[in-house]
C-alpha cells in the first residue's frame, strides 16, 4: 500500500486475538476490515505501519491444537490479511483461557525502538488463576509461570501500550482486571457488543495513542525530577503538573469517543488492581463484577441482528432477565441453549465509536504517568 510521507513516524500495530470458540465473529471482522483499519491509520497519520498477530486459545488439556501462535511483524497487509485468513474460532474448554501466554509472546515480537507501539487484546474470556474457582485445569495461573501482572510491567517498560477491547457481556465480570492491564501499560478498555465496530476501537485507539506520544517527553520530565528527589512517587502531583501545563499551552489530542462521550477511564477497583504486583496478589481482593445490561428476548427474538456471539458463551455471570438464571460450562446450562441474537445488550444498533480532536485531558495524562511509573520501585 501507497504512503503518504510519515508524519507521526512509525507505527507497530499488533492484534491479541481470542481464538477460541465464541470469537469467530470479530476475527471474521478482523478479516473483512483489516485494510480499511490500515489505510484509515496511515490516511490519518502518515504513519509508516507495521502488522503482527498472536492468536491465543488454551493450554491441554483443555484445548490440544496450540495455546499461542505468533506472527511478527510485516508491512505487508495482505501478508497479515493471510494470517487472518487462517485463523479461525475454534476450542477454548473451561471458562479462562491462555492470556497469559499472548501477553507473554507480545514481549518477545520485534518491536522497533523508535516506533509507536501498540497491542490490542481482543477478548471475552478471564485469563488463568484470576477466579480458582471457575478454573478446572490452572487455578494459580499459567502453567508456564507467566504472571498478567508482572507482563503488563513489562509491556510498559518495552513502551508498548495495551488496548483491551472487552468483548460484552462475557467479560463484564472480569472488566476491572482487564482495566487493570490496561491501565498499568497506558491503555484503556474499550467495550465493544457488536463486531461491526472492531475496526473503529482499533483505528481510534491508534489515533489517540500516536496524538499522545508527543507529550510522553513532558511526562517522562517530571518523572526523572520526582524519582531524583528521593521518597515516594507522587504521580497525581504530576500528572496535574503537566495537564496544566500542557492546558494553558493550548495542547490538543486525539480522543477515542463512545457515542460521543469520551470512554469512562478505569473504575476505584480496577486502579486497586493495577497496584498489586502479581496474580497471587490480585487475587485476594478481585471481586467479579455483574451485569445489568438489559438483554433482548430469548429464542430468536433478537430483531434479525447479523452480528452476534456464537459459539461457546462460556457466561459465568449473573444476566438481568427477570428469572436470576447462573450461566456455566456444563451441559443443561440454559444459556447455551440460548439464541445468540439474545446475548446482544439492546443498544447494540445504535451503538457507535469515533474519534474527535479536542483538549488534552488530565485521564489522558493520568495513564501516560501510570505507564512511566509502572517499574519504579517506589511506586
Amino acid at each position: 500500500m501507497k504512503r503518504p510521507p510519515s508524519q507521526n513516524g512509525k507505527l507497530d500495530l499488533a492484534f491479541i486475538m481470542d481464538t477460541t470458540g465464541s470469537m469467530s465473529s470479530y476475527i471474521n471482522s478482523a478479516k473483512q476490515n483489516i485494510r480499511e483499519i490500515v489505510e484509515e491509520i496511515v490516511t490519518s497519520s502518515g504513519s509508516d505501519v507495521r502488522l503482527a498477530l498472536i492468536e491465543y486459545r488454551d493450554h491441554s488439556p483443555q484445548d490440544r491444537t496450540f495455546v499461542t501462535r505468533k506472527n511478527d511483524f510485516t508491512s505487508s497487509v495482505s501478508t497479515m490479511k493471510s494470517w487472518l485468513n487462517s485463523a479461525s474460532a475454534n476450542g477454548g474448554g473451561d471458562t479462562p483461557e491462555a492470556v497469559a501466554e499472548a501477553m507473554y509472546q507480545t514481549t518477545k515480537l520485534s518491536w522497533r525502538q523508535e516506533a509507536t507501539k501498540i497491542s490490542v487484546m481482543i477478548s471475552d474470556a478471564p485469563p488463568h488463576g484470576l477466579v480458582p474457582s471457575e478454573d478446572t485445569s490452572f487455578p494459580q495461573g499459567s502453567p508456564n509461570g507467566h504472571d498478567p501482572m508482572q507482563l503488563a510491567r513489562d509491556l510498559a517498560q518495552k513502551d508498548i501500550t495495551l488496548y483491551v477491547i472487552g468483548v460484552e457481556p462475557p467479560i463484564v465480570p472480569y472488566k476491572d482486571f482487564f482495566m487493570a492491564l490496561a491501565y498499568i501499560t497506558g491503555g484503556q478498555y474499550v467495550p465493544l457488543s457488536v463486531p461491526r465496530l472492531l475496526v473503529n476501537a482499533i483505528t481510534g485507539g491508534a489515533q489517540e495513542e500516536l496524538s499522545l506520544r508527543k507529550f510522553q517527553a513532558d511526562v517522562q520530565r517530571e518523572i526523572k525530577q520526582a524519582s531524583a528527589a528521593g521518597g515516594s512517587i507522587n504521580k497525581q502531583q504530576i500528572a496535574q503538573t503537566v495537564f496544566q501545563r500542557l492546558q494553558k499551552s493550548g495542547a490538543k489530542s486525539r480522543q477515542l469517543v463512545r457515542n460521543n462521550k469520551t470512554l469512562d477511564g478505569p473504575s476505584a477497583d480496577a486502579k486497586v488492581l493495577a497496584t498489586k504486583q502479581s496474580m497471587a496478589e490480585v487475587r485476594k481482593v478481585f471481586k467479579k463484577g455483574t451485569t445489568s445490561t438489559p438483554f433482548r428476548g430469548v429464542g430468536g427474538m433478537g430483531g434479525g441482528m447479523g452480528e452476534v456471539m456464537d459459539g461457546d458463551m462460556r457466561l459465568s455471570m449473573s444476566v438481568g432477565m427477570g428469572g436470576g438464571m447462573r450461566g456455566g460450562v456444563g451441559s443443561g446450562d440454559p444459556l447455551r441453549s440460548m439464541s445468540p441474537k439474545a446475548m446482544i445488550p439492546s443498544s447494540s444498533a445504535s451503538e457507535k465509536l469515533s474519534t474527535k480532536e479536542s483538549g488534552i485531558t488530565l485521564e489522558q495524562i493520568n495513564r501516560l504517568v501510570e505507564k512511566g511509573t509502572a517499574r519504579l520501585p517506589s511506586v
